[in-house]
């Protein structure tokens, strides 16, 4: 087990007390990868600072439960009381059901189509209210002990339902057909499309280079009928003009951008710094009701 148990990145504006950590509000974004936070001010209306730790050799969900309360030990602050903490978990263990068709007591059918199952682990369901689906998916038992030591008023939610409900607050009223986002983590992609208001499409895909990166998502477009000359990419999350996934995704379809900030989020100077878009899910996330 390895972990950087100081942050790979900090900004942090100077309104941020640490022995004020009742008047912030803590979104947290956990993976086997590491670990990223972002620290909001409500009397402000700001985000006021993001950290992020990075994580190495932490493959289960026990070494992930053990790294997490190392960092915390090492960092103190973090838990501290804050007025409200969400927790974010990211795994690929999940199933996304339309509402109309979803009943609580069938979770682990709906999960067992797609999914292994995970020992000494619960199962979830995170109701997506925009998207008008559910969000089914497994809960390391290990991990929630862990997270509710540290932070007993935390809210745990997947991921992945944080992106899609962000996506769907912010462009629930705009005009967005053949409009495809590309969320990129760690091995990970995640594809998100918005039709008529609606959630159209939602599929996550492991990748090892940039060649896999561009034949599923090309595969995936021209499974929903998305021509790559016409259609409208936005990307966020762990890409930039330097990563090789953008400059592909360049080469192959002609309209790709970063995806715009909200206008209804406001930022503390310090973290202009970082690209918004790196962290869209963990700003976003606090607008979710999940």
């Amino acid at each position: 087990m390895s972990a950087s148990f100081k942050p790979h990145i900090r900004r942090i504006d100077k309104s941020f007390r640490e022995d004020y950590s009742r008047s912030f509000h803590l979104t947290i974004h956990l993976s086997m990868d590491g670990l990223a936070l972002a620290v909001y001010y409500p009397e402000k209306e700001r985000y006021v600072g993001i950290e992020v730790y990075q994580f190495k050799d932490v493959n289960d969900d026990i070494r992930l439960a053990a790294t997490l309360d190392q960092v915390v030990m090492n960092n103190p602050w973090l838990a501290y009381p804050f007025q409200s903490v969400t927790v974010l978990i990211d795994n690929t263990s999940t199933a996304l059901v339309p509402a109309p068709l979803y009943e609580d007591k069938e979770k682990g059918t709906y999960l067992a189509f797609s999914q292994l199952y995970s020992d000494n682990s619960r199962i979830v369901a995170d109701h997506l209210i925009n998207a008008a689906a559910y969000q089914v998916y497994y809960l390391s038992n290990p991990l929630v002990e862990k997270i509710k030591d540290l932070w007993a008023n935390a809210r745990i939610a997947h991921y992945s339902s944080a992106l899609i409900e962000s996506l769907m607050i912010q462009y629930k009223n705009k005009s967005v057909d053949d409009v495809l986002f590309v969320h990129l983590r760690p091995k990970v992609f995640d594809l998100v499309v918005i039709r008529n208001e609606k959630l159209f499409f939602y599929n996550h895909f492991r990748f090892n280079t940039r060649e896999d990166f561009i034949y599923f998502l090309l595969f995936s477009m021209e499974q929903i009928r998305m021509n790559p000359e016409l259609a409208r990419v936005f990307l966020l999350g762990m890409i930039d003009r330097s990563s090789p996934t953008f400059d592909i995704a360049m080469k192959y379809i002609r309209n790709v951008a970063f995806i715009e900030d909200s206008k209804s989020l406001h930022y503390s100077y310090v973290l202009d710094e970082v690209p918004h878009h790196r962290n869209y899910v963990l700003y976003h996330a606090l607008r979710c009701e999940l």
